[in-house]
């Protein structure tokens, strides 16, 4: 499961506090209101890791909550929010907040796993599916969102949906069969780190086409 904020999001030019601070007041914002927008973006996401780290979830929900307030339009504001709402059940908030943030960056495959974990801790493990499936769809290689469909698949429609599923994807091609079996269900039910690399091997030695048809297969229903 994915437990880390995304410092790879951090923009690289940061803010000068001076000129934000001047142009804050000219538009009317209190000093406290100053001070947010005045925040260079480096600081709120470190602010964010160092609460994250302590799992002060609702010291985080509070920095996220404030972190928007001062710029709705980062998506890490609301990735923030949806993380610590994760943590402290409150799932339904949870929900929305990374749905704002995919709705602002929509390729976000981390939010988009999240969003699955919230939906699967829900019980809505549907709808945690399709969230890991369009992960998956975005980035092949995001192997958490791999793992959290074939654990989830696996819990939705146990062992015989599972023997079910792997026929199914036999019938049409073993390739594909063996691709499901390594990756969403040895990789998946153990947990055992010796076998990503076999499941990245062989997701990778699958093209796009053999990853649409499988995932088709997989979620058909019946």
């Amino acid at each position: 499961m994915f437990r880390r904020l995304r410092s790879c999001f951090l923009l690289a030019a940061l803010v000068s506090v001076g000129p934000v601070m001047a142009a804050a007041q000219t538009f009317g914002l209190d000093s406290d209101a100053a001070a947010r927008v005045a925040r260079a973006p480096a600081d709120w996401v470190r602010q964010a890791q160092a609460l994250e780290r302590r799992g002060d979830w609702a010291a985080l929900l509070a920095w996220g909550r404030e972190w928007a307030a001062a710029d709705a339009t980062n998506p890490l504001a609301w990735f923030v929010q949806g993380r610590a709402l994760g943590e402290l059940g409150r799932l339904d908030e949870a929900i929305a907040a990374y749905r704002q943030n995919l709705r602002l960056v929509p390729g976000d495959v981390w939010a988009r796993n999240n969003l699955g974990n919230a939906y699967r801790d829900h019980g809505r493990p549907r709808d945690a599916m399709q969230a890991y499936r369009a992960a998956v769809e975005t980035d092949p290689d995001y192997f958490p969102a791999w793992h959290n469909l074939g654990l989830t698949f696996y819990r939705l429609k146990g062992q015989a949906g599972v023997v079910e599923a792997l026929q199914r994807l036999h019938a049409v091609d073993p390739k594909l069969a063996e691709a499901w079996r390594v990756l969403a269900v040895a990789y998946s039910l153990t947990g055992d780190a010796r076998l990503a690399d076999e499941a990245a091997r062989v997701l990778r030695g699958l093209n796009a086409a053999e990853r649409s048809r499988m995932l088709a297969i997989l979620f058909a229903e019946g």
